[in-house]
């Protein structure tokens, strides 16, 4: 009987090593599920300039026999942050892995309540996220904190084309994104002939170099209006995504200023994957690049560099508004 007894203590210690064994497989198989789409489908690795081999080896050690749900998911979101993306994502029932803060380490001092109250003269209307007012110096005003109402966007331009403004400032501080692919139609306003605004490019196979061939994106001249005024268009860190795309399509415009602090970047569409378990990844399989071949995944260069600070901003100067209003 105790050799039965001891026959079954040892059979039972050997099915829990084995499960024991197999949940650390699987765990592991997991990662490794997660890392190799990563790798075969991200492609932004040589603008991050991450070693995602190396990320492999140091968070797949950190996986054991006791590693729980939960810490696994958090490793997967430490190595996803490694690529400093905010458009990838990782995602279960439970909630969202918390993602890349592309602010981070920057001061952005925006408000615009406190262009409403000490700069604006005449608010002209408002439509959703879209507001347009005018300032001093017949220069005219249009804020977008969502990139989306482009038909009302489009009629703001007539309107102060009609008004003959000076200048017009175009107010993209802290716009966190939106819908892009009516951008280059809206831009056919300011172009009086067929214009590059960049091209697109997109992965299309697992090495990290597996990337098509440019695809140009032009701005067709609109043959019924013109807009042929000096733009000013404000931007900060806070401007994100398809405000970057705006910004960089803009930029070399005629008549076009792009002003204040690099952009947020996220010049990448993301595409999504359903792990194994369900678990949920997506990360950028497309880049933006300008006009000279830049991708704008790390962020738009003004050409006039200011930004404004938190002493200015609690007193009630826009100092980035005050040299787009008085820039020549």
């Amino acid at each position: 009987m105790k050799n039965i007894l001891f026959l079954l203590l040892v059979i039972q210690s050997m099915l829990s090593c084995s499960q024991l064994d197999l949940e650390r497989n699987n765990q592991s198989q997991l990662f490794d599920e997660f890392w190799t789409w990563v790798d075969h489908n991200y492609i932004y690795f040589e603008e991050k300039e991450v070693d995602w081999l190396e990320v492999k080896n140091q968070y797949e050690s950190l996986i054991s026999e006791n590693t729980t749900d939960d810490e696994l998911f958090e490793i997967f979101g430490n190595a996803l942050r490694t690529l400093k993306d905010t458009h990838n994502r990782l995602q279960r029932p439970e909630g969202r892995s918390a993602g890349y803060d592309f602010r981070d380490g920057y001061e952005i001092h925006f408000e615009l309540d406190l262009v409403k109250r000490n700069y604006v003269v005449d608010s002209l209307g408002a439509d959703g996220n879209l507001y347009w007012a005018m300032l001093n110096d017949n220069v005219g005003y249009v804020n977008l904190s969502v990139f989306n109402r482009y038909r009302a966007f489009k009629s703001v331009f007539e309107e102060m084309k009609s008004r003959e403004v000076n200048k017009l400032v175009i107010d993209m501080r802290s716009n966190g994104g939106g819908d892009s692919n009516n951008i280059p139609d809206l831009l056919g306003a300011l172009v009086k002939e067929k214009t590059l605004l960049g091209a697109y490019i997109e992965k299309n196979g697992p090495d990290h170099n597996d990337t098509t061939h440019p695809i140009r994106v032009f701005a067709n001249p609109d043959e019924d209006f013109h807009f042929d005024i000096p733009i000013v268009v404000l931007i900060n860190r806070g401007s994100y995504s398809a405000t970057s795309y705006f910004s960089a399509m803009m930029k070399g415009l005629d008549n076009v200023t792009l002003m204040g602090q690099v952009t947020g970047g996220g010049g990448g569409g993301n595409l999504g994957y359903q792990l194994s378990n369900g678990w949920l990844v997506a990360v950028s399989v497309s880049d933006f690049i300008d006009k000279e071949g830049t991708s704008i995944e790390i962020g738009v260069q003004p050409d006039v560099m200011i930004e404004n600070n938190a002493i200015d901003i609690e007193n009630g100067i826009d100092e980035m508004l005050e040299m787009a209003i008085s820039h020549k």
